[in-house]
């Protein structure tokens, strides 16, 4: 079982999404604590899913069977403000993804309990 994180850490952790990670890269918080290393970097261009896959060694020794912790970081919307320099992330974040999420729960008003198709880049991760 891994380290129980308090509130602080686990802001830390989440904060880590927006971070210019690389494959291999260890993750630290609290100024220099290991808390595992980026295993696997998903940059969908497609769905505009974007993910870190954080092991809890590193991942050019640990072997598969002994990874123990795994912790997945999604990076939220693409704030709209930068649409001027992250203008396919912004239309894929609030466009593709976040239109179709807003139709689904206005769609839901009219047919309660209804299952609704999920966005592409929902669909990706399930």
């Amino acid at each position: 079982m891994g380290k129980a994180y308090t509130d602080d850490e686990r802001v830390q952790i989440t904060k880590k999404e927006y971070d210019n990670l690389n494959e291999n890269d260890p993750v630290t918080i609290n100024n220099g604590e290991k808390i595992g290393y980026v295993s696997k970097v998903v940059n969908d261009k497609k769905t505009g899913e974007q993910a870190f896959i954080i092991t809890d060694g590193n991942p050019k020794i640990q072997k598969p069977s002994e990874v123990n912790n795994v912790t997945v970081l999604y990076q939220a919307s693409t704030s709209p403000e930068q649409i001027g320099s992250q203008a396919g992330e912004v239309k894929r974040d609030w466009w593709d993804n976040n239109k179709q999420i807003l139709n689904n729960i206005e769609k839901s008003y009219k047919k309660p309990n209804t299952m609704f198709d999920p966005t592409k880049q929902i669909a990706s991760i399930l």
